[in-house]
């Protein structure tokens, strides 16, 4: 089956001034039938200290079953070797992008994808995608 495109604007924006600490982001998608339905990223805008945690995870009342973050440029990603970070419903599932594993200097717009699987109704399932941006102050 071919994967689904749907656009939601988010950014992390990773900064020098900020202390360091975990920053969670909820993502919400619906899944209907293999199609993706409401969806939301949230926060919408990421602002964490270089080296620090972000953790993405599905809320509980999503329909999606897993998600994927990853790069949508290889080379051009604020994780070490075009980290991809995977993940499912609620926290203990959370797809984790360590700080210790955040490139140094990252510095810049990072835009990234989630990809999330939907089941489609026959007891399959089908890939669909978030399009956010990660955006890096510092480095």
């Amino acid at each position: 089956m071919r994967p689904l495109l749907a656009l939601a604007a988010a950014t992390l924006a990773v900064a020098a001034f900020l202390p360091h600490q975990a920053q969670d982001v909820v993502v919400h998608a619906e899944c209907a039938g293999a199609k993706l339905g409401a969806h939301s990223v949230e926060p919408d805008t990421v602002m964490v200290a270089q080296g620090s945690d972000v953790d993405w995870e599905l809320d509980e009342s999503s329909t999606a079953t897993d998600l994927t973050v990853q790069p949508k440029q290889l080379g051009h990603w604020p994780y070490g070797n075009n980290a991809h970070f995977r993940g499912g419903h609620g926290h203990a599932h959370r797809a984790h992008a360590g700080g210790n594993s955040m490139n140094q200097h990252a510095a810049g717009t990072y835009p990234y994808s989630i990809q999330l699987s939907c089941p489609d109704g026959h007891g399959g399932s089908t890939s669909v995608e978030i399009d956010p941006t990660i955006i890096v102050h510092g480095g």
